[in-house]
């Protein structure tokens, strides 16, 4: 298809979280730790839906990018991988065990309550993480215009993207603690193809066992 056409088209973005982790609950950021065979499962079942794509995009880290190889060469097409939607960097608690005796916790609890002000030590802060998803997000707009686009990265990045889009508080801890993006779990953007119109959301955090038929996923 020309550029000329695509620009009559919606640019589609499929986000789609990786899958269950093999390791137990931590705060996950940098660490690459790979999926466990459930999350292997969950996310061939959730792609499954999804019959085309013209592009695959995947975070570097493993837990998305081994995934998403595996389904670049099953439909022909090349792997993108952007480091621009990896996960946030917690620094200093980065893959730590959740645990309420750590004498990390006071300040994680701060952290849960108010990400806004309260970096982790040594990591990334909300700030930084969310311009740098934006920045990137904006740019695969304008690379992949009109197409259908997969995104295989994380539940933080999913939540930047989201909050631009709908105006949303980002520092707010709520954003985090009330919106559920699962594992596996599928978000739909749809971005017009008139410049002047805005991205709407066609659904949130689709979980990979949802069985309705009546999501139109093409």
């Amino acid at each position: 298809m020309t550029q000329k056409a695509n620009h009559l088209k919606a640019t589609q973005f499929d986000l789609i979280r990786h899958g269950q982790i093999d390791g137990p609950a931590a705060l996950y950021g940098r660490t690459d730790v790979a999926l466990s065979p459930e999350g292997w499962q969950q996310m061939y079942q959730q792609t499954n839906r999804l019959e085309t794509f013209d592009n695959i995009i995947s975070s570097p880290l493993r837990r998305c990018e081994a995934f998403a190889s595996e389904l670049a060469a099953d439909h022909g097409l090349t792997l993108q991988i952007e480091a621009g939607i990896q996960e946030c960097d917690f620094g200093e608690w980065d893959g730590i065990e959740f645990d309420d005796h750590s004498q990390h916790w006071p300040l994680m609890t701060s952290f849960w309550h108010d990400p806004g002000p309260n970096t982790p030590p040594q990591g990334e802060s909300l700030a930084s993480f969310h311009d740098r998803v934006i920045s990137t997000w904006q740019t695969l707009c304008k690379q992949h215009l009109g197409q259908h686009n997969l995104l295989v990265c994380h539940g933080g990045v999913i939540r930047q993207i989201l909050a631009h889009i709908l105006s949303t508080d980002w520092r707010s801890g709520d954003w985090y603690s009330q919106l559920q993006i699962g594992y596996a779990s599928l978000t739909r953007i749809i971005v017009p193809s008139h410049p002047e119109a805005k991205p709407s959301v066609a659904f949130i955090g689709l979980p990979a066992d949802f069985r309705r038929n009546d999501i139109d996923f093409e």
